[in-house]
This record gives structure tokens, C-alpha cells and sequence, in this order.
């Protein structure tokens, strides 16, 4: 799920003021700090503020169905955390109520924005502290990621390599026609790998299963971060990208680990930047052409031209970019 956080408020309450550059960074639209103190430049949420209490907002406690009836739709409605908050708050939206959420933490904050699908109006984060204001951020990262830039390279081997272990992800969602995962072996150049969304005689199609490849391979994840295929478990999030480089976030309903016989395919693209992936040997395993088309690795030849991501120079340490030199091959 991708949500467009461009039209969604994101006020966050530090606990010291010191904290306003930092909650900034991590995608604060506003502050809510007392008049006089720095706000790194947003919009402040107080009295005498950007945003007021009883011009802007007004602020209410949903402890029951009646408390719903109360809520005015013509400013945006505070709603403090009572027992229940999902419900009152899908039944706000279905109402139409511009809901700013109160929350405690980022978990709470990333449940108030995806409610529905649409999400609420927008999230109060109270008492944030620093660690509060970091989860934050990486949270908001993962749930509407950048796009990326996707290049073509031109297939320069395939070669079968034998037997060995390839991991399987199935998401917790459907992908697309032209939607798949960054996977390579190499952390500079990966292949954008198709999902098995393309129906074929032999087998149902699964349009919620990337074949990956094999498990010592990286696989792209929200936040720039990469990591092993072996690593990746239930519920860790995966970045789904598009041919022509848009992403969301979907987490990992499963990764499925089988020993396949396995393929070496490898590319370069205008500049010789070499891209190479040891995939599965099987009709149900894809690359992404220029144009967006699935192409089963039994079929490619060398000469074609398929879609692939170059990350930037420098190394990884632990899945984060590090500034160094390294010589992958």
C-alpha cells in the first residue's frame, strides 16, 4: 500500500523543543510546541498558532456511537484515543469528518494513516521523544516510498549453474502486470524480477508471488535498505516496484525456501555496468522488458534488453549504504 502522505497533516509534539529539526526531517507538516519556540520552519499547532484549537480544529473523545454525531465536518476533528479507535475512526471517515488521529507512537501512526485504505486526515504524535521521532520517520519512509530509477541492460549470459536453494516471496497483496522486485547478486545492479501474475496452462498464476532467486541474492526494501533473500521472514516489509520505477510497500506473507535447478543471467547496460541474478530455471521466473512485458527466463536471448537498477557507488553494512570501496564479482 502506498499513501499519498503529500495530502495528509503530520503534527508531531516533541518533548523538547530542541527535538523540532528532528521531527522536520522525519516529515512533520507541523509542530505542536508553545508560542515563541523554534519550529524549524513549519507551522505550529497551539494557541495563537498556525493551527488553533476552536478555529481550526476542535477536539473530541469518541467513548461511544452517539460521540460520533457530535463531530463537526466543517474543520478538522481531534480525536483523543479512547477504548476503541479503529472503528470510531472508519466510521468518522464514512461520515466524512477530516480526523486528525492522536497517537503515542509509530505503529499507532501507520494504523491511523492506512485505516480503510484512505487513512485519516492525519496523525497528533504526543510526548515524541527522539526514539519516537526516528520510528517515526522510517515509518513514513516505508509507507510511501520514492520512486526509483530503472535503466535497461543488455543480456550477455545465461547459463545453468546446477542445483541450489531459491527463496520464494509471497506478499500479503497482489502485484500488477510490470511489478515485481529489485533482486540481483550484486549490491550496485539488480534485475527487476516479475511476479508470477501471468496466467500460463500448467499452472493457477500468483499474482502475490515474486520467485526471487537464489537466497544469497539482495532484494530491495523500503528505506534504501537492502537484504539477503534468506533473511526475509513473515511480515517484513518488501518495496514492490513498477517498470517504470514507481514503488510501494508490501509486507512478506511467507518466503518459501526449495532447492531448484538455477540459472545465471547477467547484463550490462550502455555505460558496462554488469547486473547479475542466479534465478530459478523455470518458465514461471521473469524479467521485465523495456516496455513493461514479462519474459520467462527460457525465453530470453542474448542481445535482449530488459529493466534493471543501478544503486549508486559505495558499499553496504548491514543493508544500510556505507561510503566505500568494493569490488563485487
Amino acid at each position: 500500500m502506498t499513501i499519498k502522505l503529500s495530502d495528509k497533516h503530520i503534527w508531531i509534539e516533541p518533548t523538547d523543543a530542541a527535538l523540532a529539526g528532528a521531527a522536520a526531517d522525519a516529515g512533520a507538516t507541523a509542530l505542536v510546541l508553545p508560542e515563541g519556540q523554534d519550529t524549524a520552519g513549519l507551522p505550529r499547532v497551539g494557541a495563537g498558532g498556525d493551527f488553533e484549537d476552536g478555529r481550526d480544529f476542535e477536539r473530541y473523545r469518541i467513548e461511544r456511537e452517539a460521540d460520533e454525531e457530535t463531530v463537526r465536518h466543517d474543520r478538522l476533528a481531534v480525536v483523543e484515543p479512547a477504548e476503541w479507535t479503529i472503528i470510531p475512526a472508519e466510521n468518522l471517515i464514512a461520515r466524512g469528518a477530516q480526523v486528525i488521529q492522536v497517537v503515542d507512537d509509530a505503529e499507532q501512526a501507520k494504523l491511523a494513516l492506512t485505516i480503510m485504505e484512505q487513512g485519516v486526515a492525519g496523525i497528533w504524535l504526543r510526548h515524541a521523544d527522539a526514539e519516537t521521532i526516528g520510528a517515526m520517520g522510517r515509518m513514513l519512509a516505508e509507507l510511501a516510498p520514492s520512486p526509483v530509477e530503472l535503466t535497461d541492460a543488455r543480456i550477455t549470459r545465461i547459463s545453468p549453474v546446477g542445483m541450489g536453494d531459491r527463496s520464494c516471496l509471497d506478499l500479503i497483496g497482489e502485484l500488477a502486470p510490470g511489478e515485481g522486485l529489485l533482486v540481483g547478486s550484486f549490491n550496485h545492479a539488480r534485475f527487476l524480477i516479475h511476479s508470477e501474475n501471468v496466467n500460463n496452462p500448467h499452472c493457477a498464476a500468483r499474482p502475490f508471488r515474486v520467485n526471487a532467486g537464489a537466497i544469497h541474492g539482495y532484494v530491495v526494501t523500503p528505506g534504501d535498505r537492502v537484504r539477503y533473500l534468506a533473511e526475509m521472514a513473515s511480515g517484513d516489509p518488501a518495496l514492490v516496484v513498477g517498470a517504470k520505477g514507481q514503488t510501494r510497500t508490501l509486507a512478506v506473507g511467507r518466503n518459501k525456501i526449495e532447492r531448484r535447478p538455477m540459472v545465471q543471467i547477467e547484463a550490462v547496460d550502455d555505460d558496462g555496468n554488469r547486473v547479475s541474478a542466479i534465478l530459478q530455471h523455470a518458465e514461471t521466473i521473469r524479467l521485465v522488458t523495456p516496455e513493461g512485458r514479462a519474459v520467462s527466463v527460457l525465453d530470453l536471448n542474448i542481445g535482449d534488453r530488459v529493466r534493471v537498477s543501478l544503486a549508486e557507488h559505495g558499499g553496504r553494512h548491514f543493508g544500510r549504504r556505507v561510503d566505500e570501496t568494493i569490488n563485487e564479482r
